[in-house]
């Protein structure tokens, strides 16, 4: 079974380490999967003006996914 910390890192591991610093140290800082579902209940990880955005979302099979949002259009970047 995989560490917690090892399932954010795949969160993580999407996300362009100069572009998304902010996105990266907001899902670094959770510590329990309660830090993650709060998030995901708030869904956006960038702030409204940056296009495209970054989302959080928990998937109905446990799984979180972090996805980009530009123009109407969706991406998967991780999963984990």
């Amino acid at each position: 079974m995989k560490r917690f910390e090892d399932r954010v890192a795949e969160l993580v591991c999407g996300l362009d380490p100069v572009r998304h610093t902010r996105e990266i140290a907001r899902l670094s800082a959770c510590r329990t999967l309660a830090d993650l579902e709060a998030i995901a209940r708030d869904g956006w990880l960038t702030p409204v003006v940056t296009n495209p955005r970054i989302k959080l979302v928990r998937h109905g099979s446990g799984t979180f996914l972090v996805v980009s949002y530009d123009d109407g259009w969706s991406k998967t970047l991780s999963q984990g």
